[in-house]
């Protein structure tokens, strides 16, 4: 009998051990977190998490923000304003002279060091991140301050950081410093030979950076503290298209399109054929991704939308997909309020924080783990097969003048309500074709219409969405919305 009654309170332990591993190996979900004040407004547009403890998210107002306890909610997360100014306090919102500074990148090597840069030629650096704005130091390294539009940078350790400049009164520039936290003679800057918009960079290790550009070219060196010469242009494995975020591992890159496509490598400083392109379940603009290791990556997109993958290179089917944030389109006297999610970062497989619009922040304990399996549900006959339908949200219309010199362009921006793998457009008596938003045409003085349909899963189709436009000499219809 005592037997017996052993080996039944070993089979209970067994069972309670296999449910508490199955319960830890479930899919956390992710937890919303919101600055409060003014700084639930603003644009969160960069991440750093260099461990689970401690975590920097900067973005527009020259807001940097910082939480020693990550999960802990809205609360456990501070902010300040930094550099000089009439800073606001969190019951106002900020001047128009202060809503034009954006902190764009952050880089943390360690939670002693972090190095940030911002779209009017200065690099913020703080040995106290954690601390008030005054533990953040401000410089200008390039002596020609708005005209230098630092967009990306990227610390391997803290004795090299690498940042770049998109061109607006120059060809685009690398910036190098073993001492980041030094004046601005301590960081050297290295004009490119061509044009060259960068908008972001990863450096894995001190001997190897890759950065995207505007027009959606890969940039590698094995050498960035070199000259120009050491810069290579790889090309476009994606055609034209505006590359806004890169993660790099010594031996797997991820970045992203404004298509909402996916490109991989195994060889970061390969040729362009090693770069293989998907389709990431997204269908607008990635705009965030972040590699802990060479099977566990994370992407976001500007569509409020999250994609996780244990295994980074195996094409579409590879990524799970998850909206954080609906797209709602506003009501009657109601502002239009982004769901747009900019930036990710995750320090270990325990923990991944993503941010995004209106100062909000996204953290999950287990990002990698698999969904649950989905219910299983009666099937239906084919005709009934819900299909996405397409819905427009902006239409931008041309300036007067625009009309009068005969090079008026409207622009379009369209979503889809329900998971689409793309969109067709027509516009007035053209046929259907392959399209993404936002579309711009030609136009001409009088009456358009403009159709746009879903595609979704085996390419069924949805209803079409139709909008007509009127285009006067001068124009007088006003704007349907901001673009």
């Amino acid at each position: 009998m005592k037997g017996t009654w052993r080996f039944l309170a070993a089979t209970v332990l067994a069972v309670a051990a296999a449910l508490a591993l199955a319960a830890s190996a479930a899919a956390a979900p992710w937890t919303p977190a919101r600055l409060p004040g003014a700084a639930g407004k603003v644009y969160l547009l960069s991440a750093s998490c260099p461990s689970t403890s401690f975590c920097v998210v900067t973005g527009t107002n020259n807001l940097i923000a910082s939480s020693t306890n990550p999960t802990g909610g809205s609360g456990a997360w501070d902010f300040v304003y930094a550099g000089d100014g009439p800073w606001p306090n969190t019951d106002d919102w900020p001047t128009e002279e202060i809503s034009g500074l954006q902190v764009q990148s952050v880089s943390c090597p360690s939670a002693k060091l972090c190095v940030a840069v911002m779209n009017k030629g200065n690099i913020y650096s703080s040995t106290n991140p954690a601390g008030p704005a005054s533990a953040w130091k401000s410089i200008e390294v390039d002596g020609k301050g708005r005209n230098t539009h630092l967009f990306g940078i990227s610390c391997p350790s803290v004795s090299l950081c690498v940042a770049v400049s998109g061109r607006r009164a120059d060809e685009g520039k690398v910036f190098t410093s073993t001492d980041p936290t030094g004046g601005p003679d301590d960081w050297r800057a290295v004009e490119m030979t061509e044009p060259t918009e960068f908008r972001a960079i990863s450096c894995p290790t001190t001997s190897l950076c890759v950065a995207v550009t505007d027009s959606g070219e890969i940039v590698a060196s094995t050498e960035p503290r070199g000259d120009a010469s050491a810069w290579r242009t790889i090309g476009a494995p994606g055609g034209p298209g505006s590359m806004h975020t890169i993660s790099c591992l010594p031996i797997l890159c991820l970045t992203g399109n404004q298509g909402g496509n996916l490109f991989t490598t195994r060889t970061p400083a390969g040729p362009l054929s090693a770069w293989k392109g998907f389709n990431g379940g997204a269908t607008v603009q990635i705009t965030g991704v972040s590699c802990l290791s060479s099977t566990q990556c994370i992407a976001v997109d500007n569509n409020g939308s999250v994609l996780t993958s244990t295994n980074p290179t195996g094409g579409s089917g590879a990524w799970s997909y998850t909206n954080l944030i609906p797209y709602a389109p506003p009501g009657k006297g109601e502002t239009l309020e982004g769901n747009a999610l900019f930036a990710a970062s995750c320090p270990s497989s325990r923990l991944c924080v993503v941010s995004g619009a209106r100062g909000q922040i996204f953290v999950n304990t287990n990002p990698f783990a698999p969904p649950p399996p989905a219910a299983k549900k009666r099937k239906r006959r084919k005709r009934y097969a819900k299909r996405p339908r397409a819905k427009i949200a902006t239409i931008k219309l041309p300036f007067p003048e625009a009309v009068e010199e005969h090079r008026a362009r409207v622009r379009i921006r369209f979503y889809s309500v329900g998971r689409a793998r793309g969109f067709v457009c027509k516009f007035d008596h053209r046929r259907f074709r392959r399209c993404r938003s936002p579309k711009r045409y030609p136009v001409g003085i009088g009456k358009h219409i403009f159709r746009v349909r879903a595609i979704g899963a085996g390419g069924r189709r949805g209803p079409a969405a139709h909008e007509e436009i009127r285009i006067r000499k001068p124009v007088q219809v006003p704007r349907r919305g901001q673009v």
